[in-house]
């Protein structure tokens, strides 16, 4: 087999914790993120509640400047991820480090702080200052500038799905001989434009968000970020660092059936699906779980469930996380890739919390009430956006 793609570190914040033990902690206890909105006045909406890093972010100022919220999050993520790698991006040779960052509102201070403003303040010096520290391509570009690294950065804007599209872009890249480490990952600060606009779609949880259930009636919007580095096996082996997990497929898809409804029969997520299986070289059978996109909105969910029917005709054991961490948007992929991540690497599988009741029809094996131990060798990550974007990851065992 040609060398591998791996994973040798990762970093997390999210509404649920910061770092790996405490994000573990959380997901196996089944503590949510939800709570209270901070930062908008909610006194006049239908909907009150989100999931929101609660805890502040300190990264000082090695970036030569305030970044937005989506930067602060991911430039935290990405030092846990090198740390936890025992990689020296110094070591890393110039122009060889690569950083991937999947986002679906980038930064949006500029135009959320700006809509009290008065017209006078529109345009001016200082708002043109914050729109050109916002612009698409910072997030990525802050992170490497704070590694103090040299190499290609980019923003990937592909909605929901962003975050594994990070990590397939990724892969090519080391496949392809193109770089020797790579950052990859997603992430998104809370937006109220996202709020405001996903309460108007009316696909946001009253009080609970329970994926799968019967009874959902919608998502949490949250925030956050999550950053894997990626080397090929030869190279981890050869520093003596650890393998966390095998990135073994992807399958990215794209359909223009609707702005922000997928097809009613899933032909995006299922293309994706596929393909990550083929490009993994792995039959349906040999694949132990599916960490769903799982929104908690009624569309969503069904149509997820018809896709993994299809795509798993003897069936498969599935859950979603979102019913912790909220949707993280751009960040929501990468945060649930860390949840396959230490899955494998604890051989226990997550249920979907708050999950009572099944949404039928369904022939699928859905994890719900308590962590499940299981010998799990192979996982699929999938993850669909508005626009039509679907993102397939399949990792692999240390």
């Amino acid at each position: 087999m040609a060398d591998q793609v791996v994973i040798s570190g990762m970093g997390i914040i999210c509404p649920i914790g910061f770092g790996e033990k405490a994000f573990w902690t959380s997901l196996t206890e089944g503590r949510s993120g939800a709570a209270p909105v901070d930062g908008l006045d909610t006194s006049e909406l239908s909907r009150q509640n989100a999931c929101q890093v609660r805890e502040p972010i300190d990264i000082g100022s090695a970036t030569g400047g305030q970044p937005g919220r989506a930067s602060q999050l991911a430039i935290a993520a990405s030092r846990q991820a090198v740390a936890a790698s025992g990689i020296s991006p110094s070591d890393v040779p110039r122009g060889r480090l690569a950083v991937t960052i999947g986002t679906t509102m980038g930064e949006t201070e500029f135009i959320e702080n700006q809509l009290g403003a008065p017209d006078d303040q529109w345009l001016c010096s200082d708002h043109m200052q914050q729109i050109a520290r916002g612009k698409p391509g910072c997030i990525a570009a802050n992170v490497l500038a704070d590694l103090d690294a040299s190499g290609p950065a980019v923003d990937l804007y592909g909605a929901c799905a962003a975050g594994n599209m990070a990590i397939a872009t990724a892969r090519q890249s080391l496949l392809a001989g193109d770089c020797d480490v790579a950052l990859a990952g997603g992430a998104d600060g809370f937006s109220r434009l996202a709020f405001i606009g996903f309460m108007r779609l009316r696909v946001m949880a009253a009080e609970v968000c329970r994926p799968f259930d019967d009874q959902r009636d919608g998502l949490f919007v949250g925030e956050g970020a999550a950053v894997f580095v990626l080397e090929r096996e030869s190279s981890v082996k050869a520093r003596g660092g650890t393998v966390r997990a095998r990135v073994l497929g992807t399958g990215l898809t794209s359909e223009n059936y609707h702005p922000t409804r997928p097809d009613p029969e899933g032909d995006g997520l299922t293309r994706a699906t596929l393909h990550a299986l083929s490009d993994a070289a792995l039959d349906p059978a040999d694949i132990d779980y599916v960490c769903a996109h799982g929104t908690g909105t009624p569309q969503n969910d069904a149509i997820e469930v018809k896709v993994l029917e299809k795509c798993f005709p003897k069936g498969i054991a599935f859950s979603s996380v979102k019913a912790l961490t909220g949707h993280c948007m751009g960040a929501a992929a990468a945060v649930e890739a860390a949840a396959c991540v230490l899955s494998l690497q604890h051989q226990t599988l997550i249920p979907t919390w708050h999950l009572t009741n099944v949404l039928q029809p369904c022939s699928l094996d859905a994890i719900q009430g308590a962590t499940r131990e299981a010998a799990t060798r192979y996982v699929l990550n999938n993850s669909a956006g508005f626009g039509g974007y679907n993102s397939s990851v399949i990792l692999g065992a240390a």
